[in-house]
Parts: C-alpha cells; sequence; structure tokens
C-alpha cells in the first residue's frame, strides 16, 4: 500500500509514498470512513506525498470523487494536501476542483507548516 497513517487528535496524516493507483485511492476511500467511525467522528486530514509517483488521469480522480460523495461526511472537515512537485500539485488540483462532498474543505499547500495551522484554524 502506497500510504501509511497515524492519528494525530483530531487529524489523521497520510504519508503517500511510491506509485499510486486507482485502487490505492479506492483503498484509502474505503479506509477513512473506518477511522472515522473508530474515532466517532470524522477528522481532518493531512495528506503528504514522499516519492510519489503518479499516472492518475484526471478522469480516474473524477471517478474517485463521485464515489467518495456516496459515504456521507457527518461533520464538517478540512483536508489539506502538502504538494513538493509539480505533477502532485497538477493532481491534488483536480482533485480539489472536481470534489464537491458535503461538509469538506480542501486547500492545497507547498509547506506542511502551513497546512497545518490551516487545520488548526489559526
Amino acid at each position: 500500500m502506497p500510504y501509511s497513517y497515524t492519528i494525530e487528535e483530531r487529524i489523521v496524516h497520510l504519508c503517500w509514498s511510491g506509485a499510486i493507483s486507482q485502487a490505492d485511492l479506492d483503498s484509502f476511500g474505503e479506509e477513512m470512513p473506518r477511522i472515522g467511525r473508530r474515532l466517532g467522528f470524522a477528522p481532518d486530514v493531512l495528506h503528504t506525498f514522499v516519492g510519489v509517483m503518479t499516472g492518475l488521469r484526471p478522469m480516474v480522480a473524477f471517478m474517485y470523487s463521485q464515489r467518495h460523495r456516496q459515504e456521507p461526511i457527518p461533520n464538517p472537515i478540512r483536508a489539506a494536501i502538502v504538494t513538493t512537485t509539480e505533477e502532485c500539485e497538477a493532481l491534488a488540483t483536480v482533485i480539489k476542483s472536481l470534489d464537491a462532498t458535503p461538509n469538506l474543505e480542501m486547500k492545497v499547500f507547498h509547506a506542511e507548516a502551513e497546512a497545518r495551522r490551516w487545520l488548526a484554524r489559526q
């Protein structure tokens, strides 16, 4: 699996690495609701990328966002996406623009510290 996660109070930090496929996005989409049920609330999410290669096309991101909307988010959350390459930034921007999930606010960042401040609502 090209991601690992840690739970940091009200934030789930997902560290993505390697090559990301549609199956990986699907796995992530199934895992997040389980994490939320275990925590008893939908957490904010911090995505970081280490040595990520994506061959994902925008249509895959669109299909993911459509499936993602099927699992309602019970409370307002934020998802911060920290990108370090142009490729990751392009994919994150596409995902952000295509996703219209209620109760989800997404933003793309270049620095983790800035993303964490936004998630902390500072």
